[in-house]
């Protein structure tokens, strides 16, 4: 069995790793310097060398004959750190080994000296899977291991391993390799491997691998066990939706719509997803976006000379609104795809933005009008829409220091809230009416929502027939007058109560007698039972004045006849009984 390209061909020594020179910096300065710390943390995406390294920089520390920070690849260290057969380079896997048990074993192992090397260096992959249990045992061993006792942790996600573990680590963080990188390292595989391969293809294998050395790899692998490296052979590995199809759509969408929609359909019917194809296209488009605003760019994108081509001969077709536009719609349709819409949906949606070509209107500068004949009117998208009100100008309050005065010695006995608020007020008399006007808000707020804050108003400031409450000039507000309290003296007497509803009682019963018939045989109805009416009480006068009070606080009020005596007092007794 053949051994895959990504290992065959994974770096063994600092100098061979593709596209990681801060981190490979980081490390051999330690080495050379003499000052290698006891845990590592690296971070970065899948693929990008985090474990090559780790082994490598596991070697350089063990190795009995190093080429300054580079090991020598050649001693019984070198060979048995490589083939995975030391004893004192021991990899943990954290997602299939997260428990605490397995970091209790751990522990145990630490305290044991190393076989045959200087180092015991302990490489945990995928740290961030492990539970949190097994991070509180491994804390004090990776705070305080033993002097020969190197710990590196990689992970791929940094945020979820607790702030106490990145505490005692060196956290060095790895970068995605750049599609440059990848395509010189695909390109000295294909020589080394004695295989013939199309720079388009190593190019789109570049791309399509998102940063990963390893992706790529395995990706080559494939296309070379399917026959010979080409552009084709690429797009039938990948499902369809190369750079180069992409090209050719967007090209196509400026002149023929119908061909552009046939193109994107046979990338579906390839079997490519759709937030693949809208990654791609967006990815496109925004190249195409950002030379048309800025023209030296393209160099730095990392694209080939085909692409560069393609873009700098592209870019004078498209209007930069345009491109913003499409490039809105791409986005639309990508996370409808996310959501797992259908892709003949989503395209068929897709296509349908694309047509109606809203983006027309978001060119940046767009050309001037002529002027309209005003027997031909035309109607825009604004005339649908009414113009915008202008804003009401603020009137000027001159403050009255001494009106301001008087009313808060007044507030100050009779309100405090009222008193706190007239601070923030300044105060002036126009026609009778009190003006308040208010420099922050919330003190406005709170003198409107609070319901019995305008009948106070009044009743502190009765001289004045109006109240009128502003913020900085504007937005007046009247506070309501209350209704007019009936005084005793304007109460109807016993005698004019009595009189009122008798008259009114007596004309409902002539308006509900029956008109008069020719049947004489008809029984004469009894007439109705008239009402009695008592005295007026105190009782009536109370509740007639509270119902003339209008936004007042609630009263119940509860009578009791003098029948009524007898129950209470048995109630009461039996409180009594209860109590003793």
């Amino acid at each position: 069995m053949s051994v895959s390209l990504y290992r065959k061909y994974r770096p063994q020594n600092f100098s061979s790793v593709v596209g990681q020179s801060p981190a490979v910096s980081v490390l051999t300065s330690s080495l050379t310097n003499k000052r290698v710390g006891h845990a590592y943390l690296f971070s970065g995406s899948r693929g990008c060398g985090k474990t090559s390294i780790a082994r490598i920089f596991a070697k350089a520390l063990n190795c009995t004959n190093p080429q300054g920070y580079e090991p020598c690849g050649q001693c019984p260290n070198c060979q048995a750190i490589t083939a995975g057969e030391s004893l004192d380079v021991i990899e943990i896997d954290g997602a299939s080994n997260n428990g605490v048990e397995n970091i209790r074993g751990l522990r145990e192992n630490v305290t044991l000296s190393p076989f045959n090397a200087k180092y015991k260096v302990y490489i945990i992959d995928e740290v961030h899977m492990l539970s949190q249990g097994a991070f509180n045992a491994l804390l004090k061993t990776l705070e305080e291991p033993p002097e020969y006792v190197v710990f590196i942790l990689a992970t791929t996600e940094p945020q979820k391993v607790p702030v106490t573990i990145r505490s005692r680590c060196q956290h060095i963080p790895f970068h995605s390799i750049s599609p440059e990188d990848i395509y010189k390292r695909l390109e000295f595989v294909c020589k080394s491997e004695g295989v013939e391969a199309e720079s388009s293809a190593l190019y789109e294998l570049a791309r399509q691998a998102d940063g990963a050395l390893r992706d790529a790899l395995s990706l080559l692998e494939q296309v070379i066990a399917s026959g010979s490296v080409t552009l084709s052979n690429v797009e039938a590995v990948m499902g369809a939706g190369s750079r180069p199809a992409f090209e050719r759509w967007l090209r196509t969408l400026r002149t023929n719509r119908q061909e552009a929609y046939t193109s994107l359909k046979a990338m579906f019917d390839g079997g490519a997803s759709g937030v693949r194809v809208f990654e791609e296209m967006f990815s496109l488009v925004r190249n195409v976006w950002l030379a048309s605003k800025w023209r030296g760019i393209t160099e730095t994108l990392g694209l080939s000379a085909a692409e560069k081509r393609f873009i700098t001969e592209e870019v004078s077709y498209w209007k930069p609104g345009t491109l913003h536009g499409l490039l809105n719609q791409i986005l639309y349709a990508m996370s409808q795809a996310k959501r797992g819409t259908r892709p003949d949906i989503l395209l068929g949606m897709f296509m349908l933005g694309v047509e109606n070509d809203p983006v027309e209107a978001q060119v940046i500068t767009p050309e001037p009008s002529q002027p309209v004949e005003p027997s031909q009117p035309v109607q825009t998208q604004q005339d649908t829409h009414e113009p915008p009100k202008p804003a009401e100008p603020p009137k000027t309050v001159v403050n009255d220091e001494k009106l301001k005065h008087e009313l808060l010695t007044i507030a100050h006995d009779n309100n405090f809230l009222i008193y706190c608020a007239l601070f923030d007020a300044r105060t002036c008399v126009e026609n009778g009416t009190l003006i308040l006007d208010f420099e922050h808000a919330y003190c406005l707020s709170r003198m409107k929502v609070a319901k019995l804050n305008p009948t106070k108003l009044y009743k502190l400031f009765p001289q004045y027939n109006t109240i009128v409450l502003r913020h900085d000039g504007t937005g007046d507000y009247v506070c309501p007058h209350p209704q007019p309290i009936v005084t005793e003296s304007e109460l109807p007497t016993h005698d004019e109560f009595v009189k009122a509803c008798t008259d009114k009682l007596e004309a409902m019963q002539q308006t509900e007698q029956p008109a008069p018939s020719d049947n004489t045989d008809t029984q004469p109805q009894p007439p109705k039972p008239v009402a009695l009416f008592r005295e007026a009480s105190v009782f009536d006068k109370i509740r007639y004045e509270l119902g003339t009070l209008g936004a007042s606080p609630e009263i119940v009020l509860i009578t009791r006849n003098e029948n009524d005596e007898t129950s209470q007092d048995d109630e009461l007794q039996q409180e009594g009984d209860n109590d003793e």
